[in-house]
């Protein structure tokens, strides 16, 4: 990722594997990672904000993808969180699509610009080759999915 770059992206934000079984748990526990990471200084702030951005308009893409993004200052510094399901979940309802792999992105409102747009693009372009997302799927490891995530393309 070129706008990407490995300061936004963090191995301690990528979980794999997970069995958590709602939208509303997932980003969740990705507040609460970026959280310990002083990336954000209100949790309930941030998760506030990304509900809200959910609540106006999905942000399930297809692909078995979402991309749930909070724009708030009490984001201290953008990042870009990954989480893999071991099963697929409807991502805000029973009617909604189904997720497997989540992006959640995290943009300090003020000075952001278009900031989310830019790492929701850059994140985009990658996502519509197919290989790059089986590769995703099958990744053994938070070290091999931080290679793909931020090898430049």
């Amino acid at each position: 990722m070129n706008e990407v770059s490995t300061d936004v992206i963090r191995k301690e934000l990528i979980i794999i594997n997970s069995d958590l079984k709602s939208r509303d748990e997932i980003i969740n526990t990705i507040t609460e990672a970026a959280s310990k990471l002083d990336l954000i200084n209100d949790e309930k702030e941030y998760f506030d904000a990304v509900i809200r951005r959910e609540d106006e308009i999905s942000t399930a893409i297809g692909f078995d993808i979402a991309i749930p993004h909070g724009k708030t200052d009490v984001v201290t510094k953008p990042f870009i969180a990954f989480c893999r399901l071991n099963e697929k979940i409807h991502w805000a309802n029973q009617d909604d699509e189904l997720v497997q792999m989540i992006f959640q992105i995290g943009v300090p409102e003020s000075n952001s610009g278009n900031l989310h747009l830019k790492f929701i693009s850059e994140i985009s372009k990658m996502l519509i080759d197919e290989a790059f997302r089986e590769k995703l799927l099958v990744a053994k490891n938070a070290d091999e999915i931080y290679n793909l995530l931020t090898q430049s393309k």
